[in-house]
């Protein structure tokens, strides 16, 4: 396992996030086929190992990371299909995730239409570190 996945699992852990257990590269290739979006590797590391949190539950700095059919769920019912999500803060105060049409990681108001100026880190793995630490830029 990754050094950087390690990191975070412990830290969910010793915060008792409640995690899910991996997702199958069948259910990631499924969701990217219905999302018409290949997820990045670092993503697809961290989902094979925890396929998000359970039941609504968020880590300390009340940030969810989804579960593969949340992430399905979320994106078919919402009206920009340009934005995978895969994180809420606050139960959907706001939303972290990818755009289809640019590498990098963004942030996604509600009110909002879009999160193409809102781009918060260059990749998976910067967002989660980001997100773990409570960064300033995801707020």
């Amino acid at each position: 396992m990754e050094i950087w996945i390690n990191e975070a699992i412990s830290k969910w852990n010793m915060t008792k996030t409640r995690l899910n257990h991996g997702a199958s590269i069948a259910d990631i290739e499924k969701a990217e086929n219905i999302l018409s979006f290949k997820f990045p590797d670092d993503f697809k590391k961290l989902y094979l190992i925890v396929n998000g949190f359970q039941h609504l539950d968020w880590q300390e700095h009340m940030f969810y990371f989804w579960p593969i059919e949340r992430i399905i769920e979320e994106y078919t019912g919402s009206s920009d299909e340009n934005f995978v999500g895969f994180c809420d803060f606050l139960l959907a105060s706001h939303f972290i995730g990818f755009k289809k049409n640019q590498n990098g990681i963004f942030k996604l108001y509600s009110s909002m239409r879009n999160a193409e100026d809102n781009q918060i880190a260059k990749t998976f793995l910067e967002a989660v570190g980001m997100i773990n630490s409570s960064s300033d830029l995801i707020y």
